[in-house]
C-alpha cells in the first residue's frame, strides 16, 4: 500500500514539525519553501562577508516540552544549553546596576533573585494575571508599579511581542502557568545557532526519512474543486495531487489570506528589530536583560553580540545606522560588566535586521481565526493559529496538530467548520 503523501508549504518551524509528525507515522512528506533555505524566522544568515548570525535572539524554556521533544527527535537536545543557571542578569541603565532575577517564581524566595520592587500586593496581581478569567490588557491588571518596568513589561514583549498596555492577559497567562511549574523556568539557547542546532538537524532527519525539501518554490495558487485541493501552482511547476494526498499550509496569515481570501485571519502585526555587533565574546554563551534601554535583551556568542527590540513600532522605520548607534551606547556599559571590551564610542561592525511583520499583534481583543481545516484535505499551521502565544513552542504544536487532524480524516471528510483551539498550554 502506498503511503499517503502530504504536501507542506512553508519550511519554518511549523512546517518542519508537521513533516516530522507525518514521517514519524510512516507517511511521505514533500516541503515547499519560497526562501533559499528552510527555517523561516528561526534562520541563520550566511552573508558573503562571513559575519554569520541568527536573525534574532530566539530562546526556549524547559516549559516548552513539545519543542524539546522535537530537539530529542532530531538529536539536537544536547546542543541547547542554559546560559544563566544562577538567574537572568538584568542591567538597569538609569542606575548602571546589574542584578540577577530568577525566571521562576520559586526562585524569588531568595531576596537576591527577586525582581526589583516586588511586593506582596504585586504577587497578588501576578497571580491574577496567571489565572485571568477575562481577557484584558496586561497593564490593566498590574498597574503603574515598579514591577511593571523591572519584570512585567520585558516579559510581556518577550513572550507576546506586544506592549503590556495592549497585550492579552490570557495569552500571557497561558505561558506563565507553565513557567510556575518547578524546573520549568530554565532558559535555553542554541549553542551554535539556530541553523546548526535546530533547522539543519530537522532537515537531516527528514531527509533520512525520505522527505523532500524544495526551496525557491513559492505557492502562487491553490487549485481546488469543491471542498478539496487538487493541485499546487508553484514558482516553476504545477503539482497535481493524488486522491489521497493532503496539504498543510504552514504560512503566515497574510499568505493564507492571499491563497484563500474567504478566510478570516489576523491582520495586525508587531515588528521586531535585531542588531548584531561583530566582536569578540566572553568564551561562553551569555544572555542578559536590559531595562531603561531601547532594547530588551542581548545574547553574547563567541564572535558577536545580538540585541533585540521587541514590539519595535517606535523604531522600525528609523534609519538602521542611527538605531544601532543608540543601542550600542546604551548597552556598552552592560557588556563591560559582563567582562567584554566594549567602548560606547567605538562601535564594532554592525548588521541590523528588521522584521516588520514578525508576529501577529497579540492584543486583548478577539483575533480573527480561520478553521484549522478549511478544506477537506487541507489544514493550516503556524505560530499564529489558536490562542497560545506566538512562539517556537506554538509553531511546533500547530504543525503537529495540522498533521494529526489530516491523519484522522480518512478519505478527506468534510472540512472542520471552525478553528479548534490547541488545548495544551505549553508556551513561553
Amino acid at each position: 500500500m502506498t503511503a499517503r503523501r502530504t504536501h507542506i508549504v512553508g519550511a519554518g518551524v511549523a512546517g518542519l514539525s508537521a513533516a516530522l509528525a507525518v514521517t514519524a507515522e510512516g507517511g511521505e512528506a514533500v516541503l515547499y519553501e519560497a526562501a533559499p533555505q528552510a527555517g523561516g524566522r528561526c534562520r541563520t544568515l550566511h552573508p558573503a562577508d562571513g559575519f554569520v548570525h541568527d536573525n534574532g535572539t530566539h530562546v526556549l524554556f524547559t516549559a516548552n516540552t513539545r519543542a524539546l521533544d522535537v530537539l530529542k527527535t532530531i538529536g539536537a537536545r544536547e546542543r541547547w544549553l542554559e546560559p544563566e543557571p544562577k538567574g537572568l542578569p538584568v542591567f538597569d541603565r538609569p542606575t548602571g546596576a546589574m542584578r540577577r532575577i530568577g525566571l521562576s517564581p520559586w526562585s524569588w524566595l531568595l531576596p537576591s533573585r527577586r525582581p526589583h520592587g516586588l511586593t506582596l500586593s504585586d504577587l497578588a496581581r501576578i497571580l491574577q494575571l496567571v489565572f485571568a478569567s477575562k481577557d484584558c490588557p496586561v497593564a490593566a491588571i498590574i498597574g503603574q508599579r515598579p514591577i511593571m518596568d523591572s519584570l512585567i513589561e520585558p516579559l510581556t514583549v518577550a513572550v507576546l511581542n506586544t506592549p503590556a498596555a495592549q497585550a492579552s492577559s490570557q495569552r500571557l497567562g497561558h505561558a506563565l502557568r507553565q513557567l510556575i511549574r518547578p524546573g520549568a523556568g530554565r532558559l535555553l539557547v542554541a549553542r551554535n545557532g539556530l541553523g546548526r542546532d535546530l533547522i539543519e538537524p530537522a532537515v537531516a532527519t527528514l531527509q533520512a526519512r525520505g522527505a523532500s525539501i524544495l526551496t525557491g518554490q513559492r505557492l502562487r495558487m491553490l487549485l481546488s474543486t469543491g471542498e478539496r485541493v487538487i493541485g499546487l501552482t508553484l514558482t516553476d511547476r504545477t503539482v497535481m495531487l493524488g486522491a489521497d494526498d493532503r496539504v498543510i499550509l504552514a504560512l503566515p496569515p497574510y499568505e493564507v489570506e492571499r491563497l484563500l481570501p474567504s478566510l478570516a485571519v489576523p491582520k495586525a502585526f508587531e515588528p521586531i528589530l535585531n542588531v548584531h555587533y561583530r566582536m569578540q565574546g566572553s568564551g561562553q554563551r551569555r544572555f542578559v536583560g536590559l531595562t531603561g534601554t531601547l532594547a530588551q535583551w542581548a545574547m553574547i556568542r563567541d564572535d558577536h553580540v545580538s540585541v533585540t527590540v521587541s514590539a519595535a513600532d517606535a523604531v522600525i522605520d528609523r534609519a538602521a545606522a542611527d538605531v544601532a548607534v543608540q543601542i550600542w551606547r546604551e548597552i556598552a556599559p552592560a557588556l563591560c560588566l559582563l567582562g567584554l571590551e566594549a567602548h560606547a564610542h567605538r562601535q564594532p561592525e554592525t548588521r541590523v535586521v528588521k522584521e516588520k511583520r514578525a508576529t501577529i499583534r497579540q492584543a486583548a481583543e478577539p483575533l480573527p481565526q480561520p478553521p484549522v481545516r478549511p478544506l477537506a484535505n487541507l489544514a493550516l499551521a503556524g505560530d499564529w493559529i489558536g490562542s497560545l502565544p506566538a512562539t517556537i513552542e506554538s509553531a511546533v504544536m500547530a504543525g503537529e496538530h495540522a498533521a494529526s487532524i489530516l491523519r484522522h480524516a480518512p478519505g478527506g471528510g468534510p472540512p472542520v467548520s471552525r478553528a479548534r483551539p490547541l488545548k495544551r498550554e505549553d508556551a513561553a
